[in-house]
């Protein structure tokens, strides 16, 4: 029979020793093998954290590569500007219409996508540095701070040195226009003077002639 009434069930759980809820034992858990569980994971936890912190300060500490640094000198995107170029299907990228880069052995098309090339992650591994920048200690900073001072007090102080030098220079030439006008009124004056001299003598020279008196005698 595939179902039984509740009288059979009844006698079957009878003869397995089963009746009710009286004979069904409650599971019980042992605390202190669950604690000693719990406080080995947790153990476990914080060494695989400390484990994986010292790896990370060792990398950070000795990287394989050198720390990122800046270019010393300046891109030059005017270099072909004007310049005319035969262009061909096979030659070698260095021949090629665009910014050429010595280091990656490629050609870029524009000078947007060569600056991404050369500050890129490629590029930069290419000569040997990482993309990490070396952590600036506070005696650099400082020292840094002072370099800019000192930079900056050297400009106002060329400024002012330009400055004054211009006042000077237009305090001479003010001078110097002076003179200049000094010098031709008195040229000026001197030949007038010249000239009348030379016309008196003529006159006297002239009543000499006709045996009349040069001058007012006493």
């Amino acid at each position: 029979e595939l179902f039984h009434t509740p009288r059979q069930n009844f006698e079957m759980a009878a003869k397995k020793g089963v009746i009710g809820v009286e004979n069904i034992d409650r599971k019980k858990w042992d605390i202190e093998e669950y604690a000693a569980r719990s406080r080995e994971r947790l153990n476990k936890a914080i060494s695989d954290v400390l484990e994986e912190k010292k790896k990370r300060l060792k990398q950070q500490a000795a990287p394989t590569r050198a720390f990122l640094k800046g270019r010393d000198k300046e891109v030059n995107f005017d270099e072909k500007m004007g310049k005319t170029q035969v262009l061909s299907t096979n030659a070698p990228p260095a021949q090629q219409a665009g910014f050429y880069c010595k280091v990656c052995d490629c050609t870029v098309k524009d000078s947007a996508n060569y600056l991404d090339h050369i500050n890129g992650k490629k590029h930069q591994r290419a000569l040997g540095m990482s993309m990490r920048v070396e952590k600036s200690t506070a005696d650099q900073v400082r020292a840094r701070f002072e370099h800019h001072r000192r930079k900056r007090e050297e400009e106002e102080e060329t400024q002012a040195q330009a400055e004054a030098r211009m006042s000077m220079n237009h305090e001479d030439w003010v001078q110097k226009e002076k003179d200049k006008r000094a010098a031709k009124k008195q040229r000026r004056k001197e030949r007038d003077n010249a000239g009348r001299g030379d016309v008196e003598n003529d006159e006297a020279s002239a009543l000499a002639a006709f045996g009349l008196p040069t001058g007012f005698g006493v």
